[in-house]
């Protein structure tokens, strides 16, 4: 799940759109593509499109904490099951929830309003997030891929690895040693190769053949990443040079399989929507 590391801004109730499911974890934006106005507060943060979502024009406000269903409801997504709530339109179903149970929010919201409601920590430029990173589906966890040739120049001559779970972009992706001489280490690749890799800076000890490594398409700094879900991870396994959100990453933890985590903030252009 995401979650706010440091800098809410404030925790309210929000309205959802009558239809979209919400998870508990979900980054959530306040627009709908291309600048329309959505239904309710908040949406589930779609996928990119354009460069820093110059296309969709998404608003990210924020990470959904809670709901207010009085007993918890589950969905399964990927391999894992999250908390969830999904927006119903009608008198009838709304009614049907006070039967069924629900509780009150706070703020705007009167406590006997049956609307499904989430919970909402709201963020901004200066707010530090942390998510996870899976392959392409939440839950799955990074490939590791192994050397076949061992390297002298520790991979800055291009090395040669099994297949990682992208085409990478040059400068926008880090491999990290699991095992062998460099294990612990993060390095930038320049590479465009899913079985070549090739550093930035050398790993400082020689690559052997079957020490292994996990890559990423996210980097330290300036990253152009593509989050998924909608709005529930960081897919290692996909990179485009063209549909992104713009993130500023602060650190990266590719240290244990499953459980790869990203901590960054969005980049202030994504909270105007007035932006070319």
């Amino acid at each position: 799940m995401f979650r706010v590391v440091e800098n809410t801004i404030r925790t309210i109730w929000c309205a959802t759109d009558g239809s979209s499911t919400y998870y508990v974890g979900q980054l959530v934006s306040l627009g709908a593509a291309s600048k329309a106005a959505t239904p309710g507060t908040v949406v589930p943060l779609a996928v990119p499109a354009g460069t820093a979502d110059t296309t969709n024009f998404q608003q990210p406000f924020g990470v959904v904490v809670g709901t207010n269903n009085e007993t918890p409801t589950y969905a399964t997504v990927g391999s894992l099951s999250l908390e969830s709530i999904s927006g119903v339109l009608t008198q009838a179903l709304q009614t049907a929830r006070i039967t069924s149970g629900f509780f009150g929010a706070e703020g705007m919201y009167a406590k006997g309003d049956p609307q499904p409601l989430v919970q909402v920590e709201v963020i901004g430029p200066t707010t530090v997030l942390q998510g996870p990173i899976y392959n392409a589906a939440y839950g799955t966890a990074t490939t590791v891929v192994t050397d076949t040739a061992g390297s002298a120049t520790g991979y800055t001559t291009a090395g040669t690895t099994g297949a990682c779970d992208f085409t990478p972009v040059a400068n926008n992706c880090t491999i990290y040693c699991r095992t062998g001489a460099n294990a612990g280490l993060y390095r930038t690749t320049n590479d465009t190769s899913t079985t070549a890799p090739d550093v930035t800076v050398a790993f400082p000890y020689d690559v052997a053949i079957g020490d292994t490594f996990v890559r990423v398409p996210i980097k330290q700094g300036r990253s152009d990443t593509y989050i998924a879900g909608p709005g529930l991870y960081l897919n290692s396994g996909l990179t485009s040079a063209t549909n992104t959100f713009e993130l500023v990453v602060l650190e990266l933890n590719l240290a244990e399989a499953g459980k790869e985590t990203a901590t960054f903030m969005f980049s202030a252009t994504h909270f105007g929507v007035a932006r070319a």
